[in-house]
């Protein structure tokens, strides 16, 4: 039993390894993505100024079409962003998920491999205890025997 009990466990240690890498890459991914969503929303911010700017100077209806255009596909391409991160962030808790379900196998595993270390080291003391009595007895009768 002991010994697929350790097989089992370098499986789930290499399964834990993976889960912990596959939870890193997402850490990363939702982090660029709200890196990217900052960055685009300062670029609108940017640009709404530019278009308010300009539009109190005068604006011909081309460049006003123009502005307003632009403005709607930055707003579309944050929505697009906005579901990239809500997509994101559920990878992400499930990858912390698996990763919790096999450390806690894991786990489970190391905690059963202990209490039969334990139990095996018991059982050694208890025999090597045994031993010494068994020996004692013995130098005792011996002794009187002479």
């Amino acid at each position: 039993m002991s010994r697929a009990l350790h097989l089992l466990l370098e499986q789930l240690d290499n399964k834990e390894r993976k889960a912990a890498a596959d939870l890193g890459a997402a850490q990363l991914q939702l982090q660029q993505l709200e890196q990217q969503q900052q960055t685009l929303s300062q670029y609108q911010r940017n640009y709404s100024e530019e278009f308010q700017r300009r539009g109190r100077e005068g604006l011909t209806s081309h460049q006003f079409g123009h502005f307003q255009g632009f403005i709607n596909k930055l707003e579309a391409a944050q929505e697009q962003q906005q579901d990239g991160l809500r997509q994101a962030r559920q990878q992400l808790e499930q990858t912390r998920t698996d990763w919790m379900a096999v450390r806690a196998r894991k786990q489970a595993i190391e905690k059963l491999l202990e209490r039969e270390a334990e139990r095996k080291q018991v059982e050694s003391n208890r025999q090597e205890q045994k031993m010494m009595d068994n020996m004692a007895i013995y130098r005792f009768y011996n002794q009187k025997k002479r």
